[in-house]
């Protein structure tokens, strides 16, 4: 591509630099007019850097002027944090001591620290006066954006409208290319491996996909396994990978080569297997003869590898010289381009043009390559008149010479949709650079990366900062439907996760980034220029020590599996982080030094750490956004003076058992959004459940543990705890008292004795239980949630009813899940009939629990998923209406409760009943009036007599024709095989329908075992059933 992208990211740094408060700057440090010196040159150049941008292209001295420019706004930044840190610093002091002590104490500290700070913004003044004076020999010519709103939008990365994401799902014109792979890996003729090879960007991976997922494969192999190997081909690696897909499987005690051979031939044994290989980039034969033979060996007949790859050469590696063995996978046709092109480019609203001439001319320009029909597709998606698709298609980028060349097209497909980013978007997505190849990138995480960069707002705190989260997702989202990243992973609230970003897309972000974030590794841990790097990713071992020259850097990122042989203090050397990410690693000493070198620092993760204490200096990160402690079993509490971090927006806390209390005052955090655990204590320093009232900002998932501590009369400040946080997705309550361990045996007690608070006149000693059950109904009363809550959990509740907002639509209207766990004094639960979007509901463990009544007509209009277990006293319900139900699960519920729940069901998919021990009878027609049912399993139900009532003729039955399992058994932990009706272990079993056998159309194997008094199956007239032609019938031990 040239070196047009060498310098990148100089126009939103600047961007960024101008909103800052400069008067309130100079004031502070005693330098007014120097920092509106800078100001000036700031805005000055600002104004050219459009036209610099355009015009480095062509022209090398503005690349270097534009490299230095962004040098020096890099160290405008540095000394303007600091300066807000101070002040931050400054203000918390006088909060905590006074203002007495902070004048007595600090006088000769602040006087050295103006002094400094003003001898180095005059530095800065000159440099960037020089700067802005020699960007006249270039011909700079300002833009003026103030009066275009099309502009005006783009520099702030908003769309015109809303973008729905793209369904990956849709793959164009490749259906002969999954026959042909189907076919070769069905062939027991054809040869074990497969080949599949061709230009980065053809769609080999999703090719491998469609294979893979395809119905004919899934019911021809037992076990199948996807691995991405990437350029790291490793025996023992892709070994541990095999062996972590196979379910059950206990990880080996070592990890040596012979021992992984030994676990994988246990399990691989006499077994047809299919494993892909995506990505595949060694050449060397040694590797492949070394991981290959004793798969082959210890597997079926049939077995069958699958390898994608760019080139030829490692086919020929993985599969000798057999033609067969190798598929190329060819560019798609124009057609199918401009088809691909159509499904990004057009929007509801619809164009007042015809584009489809245009856009073909543009299709042609794809060359048969997906990848490169997506991003243009992606690229003219904001573009509505015709003059900008004509500006696409004569685009001066498609006349550059050796554009046919190789993947040279795809290159410069994906420059031209970078260079139509705004220039906070290129930011963003630039440094995307720091994360490997096939990287899993996880959503949540990047935005807290470019939030910690300051790419999604300003670092002075003398601005009011937005929400820099929704400005990330919304970045996030853009770049996601403009195609540079893609396989979308949704959680449950039906948003996007994680995602990939395409190996030809890594290269990009790594090309523009050349310098400025660098992955370290064994293989260029020695070879690679550090002194520029501003971001380093750290993989495999890897030295710290070799970071030393980075000076510099912002970003140290230790991706799983790194081994840092380095002390934990080698990190304050870096004294310009803003993230730092150690988890995984075995870093677990710091130092407990009372001076912080880490005033920029924004993130911190210690996760999966064997930390066991927080060092002090951590709560004088006064900047610090994200703070992670996930999985650090050693540490078990946090410190009293968190409530310092007033920046703080994210703490990732996890495993409520080993917290004590919470740190005192930490209801002072107002700017927290994430909090996962809360645990709850009496009503001293701020610990209480009421310190959550002034965190409304809170959002995602929110547990609170420990209720039972929590008495009636400490709720009088509790009014609106909970109401307030419109953020907050999903709320679990806990009770927790140690009789209310339940099922999950994820429930205990944390005991602990509460300390003195001297002053405060509160006793030591306490019941560790806290408030009765009589305290339960008014301390779940004060926890209404706000409406827009999708998921409620409540758990270990010891009122003998809910409030009336736990049932209630106008209070809870947007809820689709709910779950009661072991609120065992329930005789009723309330009538969840008003919530109407409910889809999910779940009944545990409440011993008492009689009946189930909703009014006469209620319906659940979306309930999709209704599990009931551990209610053996539910004998009596409506007769519910849930014409969307799917799926039901009944475990040792009342046998009258079960039929009445299962009458008038006509749409499940998924049937489970089991420890059902006063079960004599299943309601008529349960399976043939659900005719889309595939799975179903009763177990356990010692006095089941008749499955189904006999009909009178076949013809009054509704042929099942999706049934691919059905087990019936007395253990519960047989599953058959699709196709396949086993029955086994049901001693009181008697009668098996004719009218049900004749519903199981695609019936291949009938088994029936054990002690069984079947007297009404008459085997003649099994022959006459409409079940495949070759079903098998095994009868056995039935006398």
């Amino acid at each position: 591509m040239g070196e047009d992208l060498i310098v990148h990211g100089a126009e939103e740094i600047v961007s960024r630099l101008i909103s800052f408060a400069f008067d309130e700057i100079g004031l502070l440090v005693g330098v007014k007019r120097d920092a509106q010196s800078l100001q000036a040159s700031l805005n000055s150049i600002h104004a050219t850097l459009q036209d610099a941008e355009e015009k480095q292209v062509k022209e090398k001295p503005i690349r270097v002027w534009l490299e230095e420019l962004k040098q020096v706004a890099y160290d405008v930044e540095d000394v303007f944090d600091e300066i807000a840190y101070e002040q931050l610093r400054r203000s918390i002091l006088i909060n905590n001591k006074g203002c007495y002590y902070y004048i007595s104490s600090s006088f000769i500290t602040r006087f050295a620290l103006r002094f400094q700070f003003a001898h180095r913004i005059k530095h800065i003044n000159q440099r960037l006066a020089d700067i802005d004076s020699r960007k006249r020999r270039f011909n700079l010519q300002p833009t003026d954006d103030q009066n275009n709103p099309a502009a005006a939008a783009a520099a702030a990365g908003i769309d015109r409208e809303t973008t729905s994401f793209v369904d990956d799902s849709d793959v164009v014109g490749r259906e002969d290319d999954k026959e042909n792979i189907v076919r070769m890996l069905i062939n027991q003729h054809i040869t074990s491996v497969v080949g599949i090879y061709g230009l980065g960007g053809l769609g080999k991976t999703t090719l491998a996909q469609l294979a893979y997922n395809d119905d004919a494969v899934l019911n021809h192999f037992h076990s199948r396994f996807w691995i991405c190997v990437s350029d790291h081909f490793d025996t023992t690696s892709l070994f541990t990978q095999i062996l972590e897909q196979i379910p059950d499987t206990t990880k080996p005690q070592s990890s040596t080569k012979q021992v992984l051979e030994n676990a994988l031939k246990e399990q691989l044994k006499g077994k047809k297997f299919l494993l892909v290989l995506d990505d595949v980039w060694t050449e060397q034969q040694e590797k492949w003869e070394d991981f290959a033979p004793p798969l082959k060996k210890f597997g079926a007949a049939g077995s069958k590898i699958i390898v994608t790859c760019r080139s030829q050469n490692v086919v020929m590696t993985v599969a000798g010289a057999d033609q067969d063995s190798r598929y190329e996978l060819k560019g798609l046709s124009k057609d199918d381009c401009w088809t691909l092109i159509q499904q990004r480019a057009f929007r509801p609203g619809g164009l007042t043009w015809n584009p489809e001439q245009i856009g073909k001319e543009i299709s042609n320009k794809c060359k048969g390559v997906p990848l490169a029909a997506k991003m243009l597709g992606s690229l003219l998606q904001a573009k509505k008149e015709e003059w900008e698709w004509l500006a696409v298609q004569n685009a001066e980028i498609w006349n550059l010479p050796n554009l046919d060349v190789g993947e040279n097209r795809i290159m410069e497909v994906l420059k031209l949709s970078y260079d139509d980013l705004s220039p906070a978007l290129k930011s963003c997505f630039s440094y995307c650079a720091i994360f490997p190849k096939d990287y899993w990138i996880s959503r949540e995480l990047l935005i807290k990366l470019w939030m910690a960069q300051g790419l999604l707002g300003t670092t002075s705190s003398t601005i009011e900062e937005s929400d820099m989260e929704d400005k990330g997702k919304a970045y996030f989202n853009r770049l996601y439907s403009k195609s540079f990243f893609q396989e979308a992973k949704m959680d449950k609230f039906g948003e996007v996760s994680r995602c990939k970003m395409h190996d030809h897309v890594q290269d990009l972000a790594q090309f523009i980034c050349e310098y400025e974030c660098q992955i370290m590794g064994e293989n260029n841990k020695n070879s690679v220029d550090l002194s520029k790097c501003r971001h380093a990713s750290l993989i495999s071992q890897t030295l710290v020590e070799t970071l030393k020259v980075a000076k510099k850097v912002r970003t140290i990122i230790c991706f799983e599996g790194t081994l840092l042989m380095t002390r934990a203090s080698t990190f304050f050397n870096f004294t310009l982080l803003r993230v730092l990410d150690l988890s995984h690693s075995e870093c677990c000493n710091f130092p407990f030094s009372s001076h912080c070198k880490l005033k920029h620092l924004r993130y911190l993760d210690l996760s999966y750490t064997n930390i066991k204490s927080l060092p002090s200096w951590v709560t004088w990160l006064y900047n610090l956004q994200t703070l992670k402690l996930i999985k650090c079993g050693k540490l078990t509490e946090l410190p009293e003076d968190l409530m310092n971090l007033k920046k703080l927006r994210h703490l990732h806390i996890d495993e409520y058992r080993k917290w004590k209390k919470m740190p005192q005052a930490i209801g002072e955090l107002h700017q927290l959004q994430t909090l996962p655990i809360f645990v709850a204590c009496e009503e001293y320093a701020g610990r209480g459940i009421t310190a959550l009232k002034n965190l409304n900002n809170l959002g995602g998932t929110l547990d609170i543990h420990c209720l039972c501590r929590v008495k009636e009369a400490s709720l009088a400040k509790g009014a609106n705890i909970l109401s307030e946080k419109r953020n907050l997705r999903e709320l679990r309550l806990h009770w927790d008292r140690p009789s209310s361990v339940g099922d999950e045996g994820d429930d205990s007690l944390v005991l602990e004795e509460r300390p003195s608070v001297g002053d405060e006149g509160v006793s030591e000693e306490r019941s560790c239980i806290g408030g009765g059950d009589g305290d339960d109904i008014p301390v779940l009363e004060v926890l209404r949630p706000h409406t827009n809550l999708q998921r409620l959990s409540i758990k270990g509740f010891g009122g003998v009813k809910f409030p009336g907002w736990v049932s209630s639509g106008s209070d809870l209207p947007n809820l689709v899940k709910m779950k009661l766990n072991n609120c065992n004094h329930c005789e009723h639960i309330p009538s969840f009939g008003g919530l109407h979007r409910l889809k999910k509901l779940e009944l545990r463990s409440m011993a008492k629990l009689k009946e189930w009544l909703e009014g006469d007509g209620v319906m659940f209009p979306c309930l999709e998923e209704l599990s009931i277990e551990d209610c053996p006293n539910l004998i009596k319900t409506t007769e519910h209406l849930f014409p969307s139900l799917k799926s039901l699960a009944l475990e040792n519920v009342g046998g009258m409760g079960v039929v009445s729940i299962t009458s008038s069901l006509t749409s499940l998919t998924s049937l489970t009943i089991t420890k059902c021990k006063d079960l004599e009878y299943l309601q008529e027609g349960l399976l043939s009036n659900n005719s889309q049912l595939n799975v179903v399993l009763i177990s356990n139900c010692p006095i089941l007599k008749a499955f189904e009532e006999e009909a009178s003729t076949a013809d009054e039955i509704l042929p099942n024709r999706f049934l691919c399992e059905l087990v019936i058994d007395e253990s519960g932990i047989s599953y058959a095989r699709k196709g396949i009706l086993r029955i086994s272990k049901c001693p009181n079993l008697e009668s098996i329908g004719k009218g049900f056998l004749s519903s199981l159309v695609f019936l291949e194997s009938f088994q029936v075992d054990g002690r069984f008094q079947v007297v009404n199956l008459n085997v003649s007239s099994f022959h006459e059933l409409e079940v495949s032609p070759t079903c098998e019938l095994h009868i056995d031990g039935c006398p």
